[in-house]
């Protein structure tokens, strides 16, 4: 298990409050619903990768495109 401590920068009060709502929607913890939302993240990005170019542009948007070294 791991602990993530997010303080300051710019995770807004709204998002934070999302987060608990759809964890406690769900009956997970906040940390399962961001490991969900992650595992998400990478299946679009992957379909984005493959050639979806609406969803190359909604990521590249968001700065949440592939990155490589």
């Amino acid at each position: 298990m791991a602990t993530l401590n997010i303080r300051g920068g710019d995770l807004s009060q709204e998002t934070a409050e999302r987060v608990k709502r759809g964890a406690a929607a769900r009956g997970w913890s906040s940390g399962k619903y961001l490991t969900q939302l992650v595992a998400l993240h990478d299946i679009i990005r992957a379909r984005a990768d493959a050639g979806d170019d609406a969803l190359q542009a909604e990521l590249a948007a968001l700065g949440l495109e592939t990155r490589r070294s």
